[in-house]
């Protein structure tokens, strides 16, 4: 059976020729002289390929490849556009409405046919995708109104992505950002309760759910479990520690007895890039809603995570500025600063923390013997093996200089803080590593003090130093408290 062809093109001499010419390379052609035409002649002779002219009047080539290819019932149909144009912004333009090929009209009657043949045999249009089209003949809406749709379609969603685009100003302001987010979605998704996260490459850094209730009081208890809920479902993607909610806007009021069950729709969309997370979005109502059938719901998904992932790396390059290079532990600065949140925070609620200073006995005498990139691996494997064995209950650890080290015991006394520093002794005296055959076993000397708020942040931390100081005076190896 020949391929049929529908060939559109508004000058007669031009359509004559190429209809004559494709007629004697084998194919069946059917003819349109314009866009509007066309779109008729797609439904009642159900072409295995379309080659239509650009520029011609009321409905152009673009916009006819555009219009076909926006519906799930003619877009299979694979479309060659043939023009005289030949920039590449034309070209652009051509992939853009979704033509599989573009041509320029100079290319000779055998060339076309050979791209023709190709382009049936690359994009096949299946018997009954064609008998559906033919049997849809008479209910197919006229062409202005499908060409109307799609140019409205096309409309909305430009200012649909460029108002999220226009958050981008406030990436360096969270809170104003989250404020605006919120005002946005409000405005065309149904919920009761909606809620936004960023994640941090920090992983003492606290992890704030920000919730929108539209106004509404909603009880602690209800928004508790609505943050849970949220981010059980994050965790399928990272561990996650140091968790709150924070309502942005909320009224006060008479409070609203719901409880999560009541909320009959909902979804909760981890935002993830470069197989890290990134962030997350929720929305929860007592509506039935269909969130995903929303019209724009990809681009709102696909536009969030621009914002997010932006969000993401300007929070990641501030991060690695407080990191230690070699060790990726805190810096002294970024510690100092850590030190002084606990100490306020342990100020507003009373609670004791602990301060421990490490140090790598006979560091020195490691660099001389082995050299200074085995040093390099030392304080790296030791840097490592801080940070798992503090993971558990959120130890703050940093590089205080050189081959000392500091840990913030958070909420622990000093005898509590002891048991863990003692678990730390034991993990680096059964730390092995190798120099080319010998074996290398480290020691580390320990001061521990439980941080005294009536005291200045540098005496405690001169006290910690004055252990330590005892410990190395006294054989090394030990922890003192």
């Amino acid at each position: 059976m020949a391929i049929k062809i529908l060939l559109v093109e508004d000058t007669e001499t031009e359509l004559k020729f190429l209809k004559d010419g494709l007629k004697t390379a084998g194919f069946e052609v059917e003819t349109a002289s314009n866009g509007s035409e066309a779109y008729k002649k797609v439904y009642t002779t159900a072409p295995d390929v379309i080659v239509s002219d650009i520029v011609m009047p009321a409905i152009d080539g673009y916009q006819l490849c555009r219009m076909l290819k926006n519906d799930e019932e003619t877009k299979k149909i694979p479309i060659i556009l043939l023009t005289v144009m030949d920039k590449k912004i034309d070209t652009f333009w051509g992939k853009k409405a979704g033509a599989q090929l573009f041509l320029s009209k100079s290319i000779d009657i055998n060339g076309l046919a050979n791209q023709i043949l190709a382009t049936a045999r690359r994009y096949p249009v299946k018997d009954e995708y064609k008998d559906s089209l033919l049997k849809m003949a008479d209910t197919a809406s006229p062409a202005q109104f499908k060409l109307n749709n799609v140019l409205n379609d096309l409309l909305m969603k430009s200012i649909f992505s460029n108002e999220f685009r226009n958050l981008n100003d406030f990436l360096n302001y969270e809170r104003i950002l989250v404020e605006k987010l919120f005002s946005l979605l409000s405005s065309f998704v149904e919920y009761h309760v909606a809620g936004i996260f960023f994640a941090s490459p920090d992983d003492y850094a606290e992890n704030i759910l920000y919730l929108d209730t539209l106004g509404r009081n909603l009880s602690k208890n209800l928004l508790n479990d609505v943050c849970y809920d949220f981010f059980r479902t994050m965790e399928e993607h990272k561990e996650i520690k140091n968790l709150k909610f924070e309502v942005v806007r909320m009224l006060l009021g008479q409070e609203m007895e719901y409880q999560i069950s009541d909320f009959t729709s909902k979804i909760v969309i981890p935002l993830v890039f470069d197989k890290k997370l990134i962030g997350g979005i929720c929305f929860y109502t007592r509506q039935d809603v269909n969130y995903s059938s929303f019209g724009y719901f990809d681009i709102m998904i696909s536009e969030l995570l621009a914002i997010f992932k932006m969000k993401y790396q300007y929070t990641e390059k501030e991060f690695m500025s407080v990191l230690d290079g070699l060790t990726g532990l805190y810096n002294r600065r970024q510690f100092e600063i850590g030190l002084e949140q606990e100490f306020n925070r342990t100020k507003r609620h009373p609670s004791d923390f602990s301060l421990a200073i490490l140090d790598i006995d006979f560091f020195k005498k490691v660099n001389d013997t082995y050299g200074h990139d085995f040093g390099d691996t030392v304080l790296a494997a030791i840097s490592e093996l801080l940070k798992k064995q503090t993971a558990a209950y959120g130890g703050f650890v940093a590089r205080w200089g050189g081959e000392e080290f500091l840990i913030i015991f958070h909420d622990m006394n000093g005898d509590e803080a002891y048991v863990h520093l003692n678990e730390i002794y034991d993990a680096i005296k059964n730390l092995k590593l190798n120099y080319n055959d010998d074996e290398v076993r480290i020691t580390m000397t320990y001061g521990l003090t439980e941080y005294d708020l009536a005291s200045s942040f540098e005496d405690n931390v001169k006290e910690a130093d004055e252990k330590l100081y005892l410990g190395k005076q006294s054989g090394r190896d030990k922890i003192v408290y």
